[in-house]
Formats: structure tokens, sequence, C-alpha cells
């Protein structure tokens, strides 16, 4: 029983892990899609800052400047947006990352190039490095860093407005190269949380592992994996409480194998073993799902019919005792196996009382010829016609 669930939940822990591999893709489209949308608002906020330098600051005739610093690069750079859609919808998953990598490279270098002689707006080409941290991914970075030194020393070569000199262009270089040792530290901390939260899901998952077994080794009975004697005492105390409460239906059976001493002389406690793991599992089959089935001991099992009428339940009991009855038993050869049953219905009487009565019609049914189904309070009886009858 315990290599069944380690094996279970062993399987379970792969899946969780699995799990958390798919929520992370699941995350990292999210993500995208938060870039996407930055990228958006990014496209507005530069138009309405262009709106207001044209309102109120630039010397520009307003056709000139409203053609060269706001239509054509508005239109780039709503063109780089709408075909980062259109990689995002088609593209394969592992491409997606580098494609709006390579849009947030683009969308810098159109704003600096046409801002250019503002002198601070040059560290904006850093973008895709920034945009490359939120991947926890170094090749992401190493391509976002080439994307960033390529528009650097485009605009440094190509773009006449650039007014910087070759120690500031040095400069520029070695303050991107440290803004990227600095994104490579952010990325293998991240990375490390990672491992981190990994391992301890895995210890959390073990002790739990370790828990349910603990839980269920203390529950069960070890031959017959059926609940326990003083498990069937806990849960009867709250059935019981709970029918004070609800009036809800409640049975209790007691199950007795009848001559099981003699199957033990004569066949060796191995197959006396066998046996009643395979009348445990009779039981259990019949039993409705909120029934309780337990081994009381030795050889006797109890059953806790909840829900259900007493003729449903006696029914059930009787189903039972005619399945032991014709079932084979291979460790026995041709010998039968009986059983004798008690059967009681709980009158508020207290727990106490009602055990003993199911107890006391158990003690009947073995005194009237074994085999057989007493219930309590029914009066002395023999034969065929006593095996299921109510008084």
């Amino acid at each position: 029983m315990v290599y069944y669930f380690t094996c279970v939940l062993s399987f379970l822990a792969g899946v969780n892990l699995t799990l958390d591999d798919q929520l992370l893709d699941f995350t990292r489209a999210r993500w995208n899609r938060m870039l996407m949308r930055g990228f958006w608002s990014l496209l507005v906020l530069m138009v309405m800052l262009e709106c207001l330098y044209l309102i109120f600051i630039t010397p520009l005739a307003p056709e000139e400047f409203f053609r060269h610093y706001m239509l054509i690069p508005t239109a780039l750079h709503l063109s780089v947006l709408v075909l980062s859609e259109l990689c995002l919808r088609f593209l394969e998953e592992r491409m997606r990352d580098y494609a709006l990598l390579a849009a947030s490279s683009v969308i810098t270098f159109i704003i600096v190039d046409i801002n250019v002689e503002i002198g601070y707006i040059i560290p904006a080409l850093f973008l895709p490095v920034l945009v490359s941290i939120f991947y926890f991914s170094a090749r992401k970075l190493i391509a976002a860093s080439l994307m960033s030194l390529v528009t650097l020393y485009s605009l440094y070569f190509f773009n006449t407005s650039m007014d910087i000199s070759v120690v500031g262009i040095v400069a520029l270089t070695a303050m991107l190269g440290a803004f990227c040792l600095i994104a490579r530290g952010v990325i293998s901390r991240g990375k490390e949380m990672r491992q981190y939260y990994i391992h301890a899901a895995k210890s959390n998952q073990e002790l739990l592992v370790k828990n349910i077994l603990m839980d269920k080794l203390a529950k069960t009975d070890a031959l017959t994996e059926l609940y326990n004697h003083i498990t069937f005492h806990e849960y009867l105390d709250k059935l019981i409480e709970h029918h004070d409460t609800t009036h809800m239906p409640l049975q209790l059976a007691l199950i007795d194998i009848d001559n099981f001493k003699t199957v033990n002389d004569q066949f060796g406690h191995r197959a006396g073993d066998a046996v009643l793991r395979q009348v445990a599992d009779l039981v259990r089959s019949q039993a409705g799902m909120n029934d309780f089935v337990a081994r009381y001991g030795g050889e006797e099992l109890a059953v806790i019919f909840t829900d259900k009428s007493a003729d449903k339940s006696l029914q059930i009991l009787e189903t039972i005792r005619q399945n032991i009855e014709l079932a084979v038993y291979k460790e026995l050869g041709s010998r039968q196996i009986t059983v004798s049953i008690g059967f009681a219905d709980y009158d508020r009487e207290g727990k106490e009382k009602f055990f003993i009565r199911t107890d006391q019609a158990l003690y009947n049914a073995k005194s009237q010829g074994k085999n057989r189904i007493v219930l309590a309070g029914e009066a002395s009886a023999t034969g065929e016609q006593s095996r299921f009858a109510w008084q």
C-alpha cells in the first residue's frame, strides 16, 4: 500500500513540475502582452509630447514640424507595433520574445533619432536590455545588448545631427556594458530565486506525501486496507452527533467470518489473510460512497450505513452475504466461506447501547446457525427464513 501511494504521489509531483513550466510559459505570454501595451502607451505619449512641443515650444513652421517630427515617426512607430502584433500571433513561441526585443530596439531608435539633439535621451537606446530582464535569459540579454549597440553606433555614424565626441561614444558604450552587467546580475538572481522556489515546492511536496502516508497508515488496517478499529469509533461518534442534529438515517452492521479459526488451522495463516482481504474487498465493493467500512478486529468487519433506509441497508447486506458465500477462494480449494451479520438501526440511544445491540444481534446470528443476518431485537429463529428478516 505504501509503495502504491508513493508511486501515485510521485507521479503527481512530476505533474506539478510540468504545470509549473506551463505556468511560466503562460506568465511569459502575459508579460509579452503587457510589454505590447507599454509600447502602445509609449506611442500615445510621444504623440502627446510632440503636440505640446508643437504648440508651445518649436520655432519651426507647423507643417514642417508636423511632417518631420510627428507624421513620419508616428507612422514608423505604428508600423513596428502592427508588425509586432502579427509576430505575437503567428511566430512560434521561442521567437516571439526576440521579436519584441527587436521592436523595442527599433522604437527607441525612432524616438532617439528625431530627438537626438536632446543629449540625455540617448540612453533610451538601452531599453531592449531592460526588456530582456523580464525573460530571465542570458541569450536574450546578449541579443538585446547587440541590438542596443547597433542602434547606438548607427546613430553615431549616420545621423549628422548627433553632436557627440569619440570620448562620449566610448562613455556611452561603457555605460551600456555596465547596464548589461547589472541586468546579468538581476537575471542570475532571478534564476536563483526560481531554483529556490522549485526546491522549496519539492520539499513541501515530499513533506505532504509523508504526512498523507502517515495519516493513511494511522487510519487504516494494513492487511485489508479498510479503516481500523480506532478510526471506526471516531467516525461513529461523529455520525451519531450528526444524526442527533439532522436526524440523518444511521445503521450499523457487524460482520463476522464463520469458522475462521478452522481456516487458519487447516490452510495456514497466509491463506487466512488472503480470505480476509477477499472478504474485505467484497464488502467494500457493495458499500456506498457515504458508507464506512472498517476492520473491527480479527475476522470481524463493521459497516456504518448513512443516508439510506434500514431496508435498503439490509438489501445491501444480503447481497454481501450471498456474494461471500458464492465466491471462490483459491487458497481454500472447494471450501466455502460464510459470514454472520448483526444489524441495528440507530434510535437516539447513545453509542454504547447502539453498539451493544448490534453486537448482540451478531451473537444471535452465530448461535442460530451462522450464515445469516439477524436484526437487533429479533426473536430467536432458525432455518433459512431467519437469514433476512425484520421484526
